[in-house]
Parts: structure tokens; C-alpha cells; sequence
């Protein structure tokens, strides 16, 4: 088990990874100092981690697949995809928006997309 040297590429990694996990028990973050390195095999990383807060402590067993293309799967069209990617992320006042629609929203789809139906 070893501590990081801040002048090695693990750790960036480390960094990234406490930045995004809390201690199972106490719900604090992970400081550096909290994390130290078991071994790398391939992808596989084994980290142990003590917490500062709460002293109980964890292994975790982190995957890292480097400058990999994740392959998309997807039914749009080449054209829809470049529409979509090109529009604004959803943001709050839209999620609120649609709370407050749904709040009141009976079910009732046919009378919702009326005006947009063809005439029977």
C-alpha cells in the first residue's frame, strides 16, 4: 500500500475519483490523504480508503478504460442527433415546468395532442 506522489499520472486519477464519492457511513468526502493506492492490474485500480471524519474504512475497485469511443446506440436519424446536439441541456425551470404540468395531468393524451391529431 502506498500513499500518491503528487508528480504521478495515478494521481489525477485519485483526484477525480474522491471528487465523486462519499464515505458509505458518514456521507463526508474523501480527502487525498484519505486515499491510498493497493495496486493497478490493467484497467483495474484497488484503492483503500480510510475516513477522516468517521474512521470507518473501504476498498473500492475502480474500472478505467482510457481514450475509449463509446459506442452510441441509438434509433435517431444522423439528422436528429445533430438537432439534438445542438439544443440547450434541460435546466431547472424546465424540470419545474414539468412538475407543475404533471401535477395536474389526468392521463388523458388524446385530449392533450387534439389539436395536433388529423381529423377522423
Amino acid at each position: 500500500m502506498r500513499k500518491m506522489d503528487k508528480n504521478s499520472p495515478e494521481y489525477q486519477f485519485v483526484r477525480q475519483l474522491i471528487a465523486n464519492i462519499k464515505c458509505v457511513a458518514c456521507s463526508q468526502k474523501y480527502s487525498e490523504s484519505d486515499v491510498f493506492i493497493m495496486g493497478q492490474r490493467d484497467d483495474v485500480w484497488m484503492l483503500m480508503v480510510s475516513c477522516s471524519h468517521c474512521k470507518t474504512q473501504g476498498m473500492i475497485l475502480a474500472m478505467i478504460k482510457e481514450e475509449e469511443q463509446i459506442e452510441l446506440i441509438t434509433d435517431l436519424t444522423p439528422e436528429e442527433l445533430v438537432k439534438f446536439e445542438n439544443m440547450p441541456s434541460i435546466g431547472v425551470d424546465d424540470v419545474l415546468d414539468l412538475h407543475r404540468f404533471l401535477k395536474d395531468f389526468e392521463g388523458d393524451f388524446r385530449k392533450l395532442f387534439e389539436k395536433d391529431l388529423p381529423e377522423a
